[in-house]
């Protein structure tokens, strides 16, 4: 009659305290030096089972035996006998992670009530893993009809029939076996101890089932490290990404992935850089110690770039007239008393082309007529600056202090709040010049007119306060028609700050 089921590996080494001095590399005195030597030497278990010769199956070699040791005896006479109990050993073969299905090695030893080894031969047994000590379903199992037997001692594959019985458990958790021997599953049930929840990382995935911390001190990776993408969310609570602890920090700072082709880094929760294949945002101030090179700095309508605090002018608008008069109309004069400043916009303003450097510009059929356009930019503003080229064409007289070019702002369309920010009396280029001839008059003419006087443009500016939507006016008091005298605008850019 079978007693129980457990394993005894008994070892006897002629001069044990003089192998382990070697192995120890120092000299051992007393029964507690032998005692932790052994333990020592028994960490290098594999060598020892070298020297065992025990009956195995030719297909699970015992120096890959790791075993987990509940006794340790120690009796000394003529010769020191050094006697193991183990109550459950399992081992993992070298080629664990290369098989798709996982198995479990085991060893032990049968013995009768009286405690004596029963006899050589093979013997039926059935393997069961359940979850529960005592009672419970049964998670696996597997028959073995001849499980050979020398001296007490068995070795055997769970599973043996890989094919019938896989091993398909997950090793989440805490898993007791069970063993049969004839009709009678011996008691107690063998927990399982940590070597066979290895079994969890087998396979592609290598997913750690626990929900707990896996601490390491450093971490090498030859294929790269993989983190879930997502937010952190509060307090890392979404378990994405790479986040920080340790220093009071709570684990939803660091760096994460919340879209295709996008890295983020995130500061308690909140988005503070983010990288993506074009461009780089950030919604915090940036300080930056040195210098930056860049191949270009856009800055949105909204924003404004500061020198030593200093807020500078921003561009909102730059009307170039490259597809059309990009919104300026002209308003009809009052059958010639210069009425158009405050008659509303009746349409849109004809666009000339000057060609090479002079480029396109604002050119109205009549002089009279007067250049309107509202603008609203974004953004806090208190001053706004208007620059432009002014065009003198044909012969605008020298002196003629009756004729003059001027630009306004405006509150509204009709000449509301109208207020002269610039103004302009010409000397056209060729009067009272050296250059006064004819060749010269035709090379510099670029919108030739029936007078044929060298044509000219300057560059102007106004400044105004505001700090809401605002029109800009163009216009041309003179004394002479069309056919001596004309004008045009271009190159219009407006400034806030």
């Amino acid at each position: 009659m079978l007693q129980g089921f457990f394993l005894v590996i008994h070892v006897t080494f002629s001069g044990l305290v003089k192998q382990l001095e070697d192995v120890v590399k120092e000299p051992i005195q007393t029964l507690e030096g032998v005692l932790m030597s052994a333990v020592r030497l028994i960490l290098n278990f594999t060598g020892g089972l070298q020297r065992l010769q025990l009956p195995h199956r030719s297909n699970k070699p015992f120096p890959n035996l790791q075993s987990h040791i509940l006794n340790i005896t120690f009796l000394m006479k003529n010769r020191l006998h050094f006697s193991l109990l183990l109550v459950f050993a399992l081992a993992f073969g070298s080629q664990l992670h290369a098989q798709l299905t996982p198995t479990l090695s085991i060893q032990g030893i049968l013995k009768k009530s009286n405690g004596v080894a029963v006899e050589d031969g093979t013997y039926p047994m059935t393997f069961r893993l359940y979850e529960f000590e005592t009672g419970g379903p049964v998670l696996w199992s597997e028959p073995q009809s001849a499980v050979e037997v020398s001296n007490g001692i068995y070795s055997t594959i769970l599973p043996f029939d890989k094919i019938t019985y896989p091993l398909n458990i997950a090793f989440d958790k805490l898993y007791y076996l069970g063993i049969t021997v004839g009709s009678a599953e011996l008691t107690p049930r063998i927990l399982l101890t940590s070597a066979p929840y290895a079994l969890s990382l087998i396979g592609t995935t290598n997913k750690f089932p626990s929900s707990g911390i896996v601490v390491t001190d450093s971490i090498r990776s030859t294929g790269g490290i993989l983190a879930r993408g997502g937010a952190p969310g509060l307090n890392g609570v979404s378990k994405n990404g790479y986040a920080f602890t340790g220093n009071s920090g709570d684990k939803d700072s660091g760096v994460f992935s919340t879209g295709d082709g996008k890295v983020s880094l995130y500061s308690n929760n909140a988005e503070i850089l983010a990288v993506n294949p074009t461009n780089i945002q950030s919604t915090q101030p940036m300080t930056v110690q040195g210098v930056v090179t860049a191949n270009g700095v856009n800055i949105s309508n909204n924003n404004s770039l500061a020198y030593n605090g200093i807020t500078d002018w921003r561009l909102v608008s730059a009307d170039y007239l490259e597809n059309g008069p990009d919104g300026w109309g002209y308003s009809l004069d009052d059958a010639g008393d210069r009425g158009a400043w405050k008659n509303p916009v009746a349409g849109a303003c004809p666009v000339a082309d000057f060609g090479d450097f002079a480029g396109k510009a604002l050119r109205p059929d009549i002089n009279d007529y007067v250049l309107k356009k509202q603008f609203s930019p974004s953004g806090t503003y208190n001053y706004v600056k208007v620059v432009f080229r002014y065009y003198s064409i044909g012969n605008w007289d020298p002196g003629d202090l009756s004729s003059a070019a001027f630009a306004a702002f405006a509150n509204n369309a009709t000449g509301g709040g109208i207020r002269f920010g610039w103004k302009y009396y010409t000397n056209n280029i060729d009067q009272n010049w050296l250059y006064d001839y004819d060749d010269i008059r035709m090379a510099a003419s670029f919108a030739p007119i029936p007078a044929n006087v060298a044509d000219h443009w300057i560059t102007g500016t106004m400044i105004g306060t505001r700090s809401t939507p605002f029109w800009v006016y163009f216009g041309y008091a003179n004394n002479e028609g069309e056919d001596t005298e004309q004008f045009a605008v271009g190159s219009i850019e407006v400034w806030v700050r």
